[in-house]
């Protein structure tokens, strides 16, 4: 084949590749929801057992209702409607086991015209995050945090919630640590008071636990300087514990979200710290991280490299 067939055909397969994927969206384009955000989004959350095997409309028999309201003893599930002209391939419908117990998440169902199939047509909400089965081991602790949040989301007042919020900081119950982590940091809630509970957690044997108590005391950092309030209680304390995971922390996303924590200090023995990270770490995606932060803190500290 000639030299300008090869590059013909480059040409061709690079175009193809290029139409394939824009003709199917990425899976990392769909927003994975917590507990708590599937609890605030549904406006029906039930606990519920199949009654058949049915795959196409299975019935349900409602055992709870933790939000919303539902009279009726019985709902349908409808399944996700699948666009031929726009696939959604990463999407797959829920089986349901005749027996099996689970949480959903419901929304009205409405048909590909927009049509409304009654009261007891739902579908599960985001198509493929609506259903959460019950484990056989921490049960209680699923249903608990769902009443939880069912009272946290009624509250009328946004100071309310806030601090209710921030109050599951100091939950051992799993599903509301998670919700505390993940609002607390979405709305920039947790205060210096919060400080020692943070550093509680960055022992948690759960690495996300321990990444989420990271960046909330980055935020309180950068917020205590932004407001001119000075150093922050346990200044030192939580400098010599991040410092550590930054080192030594077997995962990488705590390395990494560390190095912003250490970024946050704001003054040269945190440069000293990125400085050596940036260098000797076995990532090289926390290697990296720390010389862009090492950088812009030499930047601001006005220190020669």
């Amino acid at each position: 084949m000639s030299d300008g067939s090869m590059r013909s055909l480059g040409v061709l397969c690079t175009s193809l590749l290029a139409l394939l994927a824009a003709a199917v969206p990425a899976r990392a384009a769909v927003e994975t929801l917590t507990l708590f955000q599937k609890t605030a989004r549904a406006p029906l959350v039930v606990r519920v057992r199949a009654l058949s095997d049915a795959t196409r409309r299975p019935r349900m028999e409602v055992l709870e209702v933790y939000k919303g309201s539902y009279a009726s003893g019985t709902l349908v599930v409808a399944p996700h409607f699948e666009d031929y002209a726009s696939p959604t391939p990463w999407l797959h419908r829920e089986a349901f086991r005749k027996g099996e117990e689970s949480i959903l998440f419901l929304a009205p169902y409405l048909d590909e015209f927009g049509r409304d199939e009654g009261p007891e047509t739902f579908a599960l909400l985001n198509a493929d995050q609506g259903k959460l089965a019950i484990p056989s081991e921490g049960g209680n602790a699923l249903t608990d945090a769902l009443r939880r949040f069912t009272v946290i989301l009624s509250m009328k007042q946004h100071d309310q919630q806030s601090e209710a919020l921030r109050a599951l900081l100091r939950e051992k119950n799993p599903y509301l640590l998670e919700a505390a982590l993940s609002e607390c940091a979405k709305y920039r809630l947790a205060e210096e008071s919060d400080i020692e509970t943070m550093l509680g957690l960055l022992e948690s044997r759960r690495e996300d636990f321990r990444v989420g108590a990271l960046a909330l005391l980055s935020q309180i950092l950068v917020d205590a300087r932004a407001a001119g309030r000075g150093e922050v209680p346990g200044r030192s304390t939580i400098f010599e514990r991040v410092a550590a995971l930054a080192r030594l922390d077997t995962d990488e996303a705590v390395r990494r979200k560390s190095v912003d924590v250490l970024e946050a200090f704001d003054d040269s023995a945190a440069l000293s710290i990125l400085d050596l990270i940036g260098s000797g770490d076995a990532s090289q995606n926390v290697r990296y991280e720390a010389q862009v932060s090492a950088f812009r803190l030499r930047e601001k500290l006005k220190v020669p490299r």
